[in-house]
């Protein structure tokens, strides 16, 4: 028995976390830096200039999130919509993880469809 199962899921480019500390000028954000209270600091795709991290010290902010330098500029804010053909072998392992589960209930088939995007990542990575 041959299942097709098509997905569609958001590919996010790549971005990585780094404190204060480690943040150095020119660096892009990846997100949106908010203080305590929510008011944004800086906007996404944001280079960093040497007052904006006096700001974000003053402003207590422990880490931001940048781009990675192997993602194209603004790449954090580009969001793709593919459609991938899941393969039987990985369809019936996904199923046999969740054979005891309600996949009714909206949070098992979130976590059901999340799992089954990964699986696909992993094995198109490969």
């Amino acid at each position: 028995m041959f299942i097709l199962i098509y997905l569609t899921f958001k590919i996010k480019f790549k971005m990585r976390s780094l404190k204060i500390k480690s943040l150095k000028e020119g660096m892009v954000t990846a997100a949106e830096v908010k203080d305590r209270m929510g008011r944004t600091l800086l906007t996404s795709g944001q280079t960093i200039t040497a007052q904006n991290l006096k700001t974000l010290k003053a402003w207590g902010i422990a880490d931001v999130a940048i781009e990675d330098s192997a993602a194209p500029k603004k790449a954090s804010q580009e969001v793709e919509e593919i459609e991938i053909k899941a393969s039987p072998a990985i369809v019936k392992e996904q199923e046999t993880l969740f054979k005891n589960s309600d996949r009714r209930h909206p949070a098992i088939a979130e976590l059901y469809d999340v799992c089954l995007s990964r699986k696909v990542q992993m094995q198109l990575e490969d």
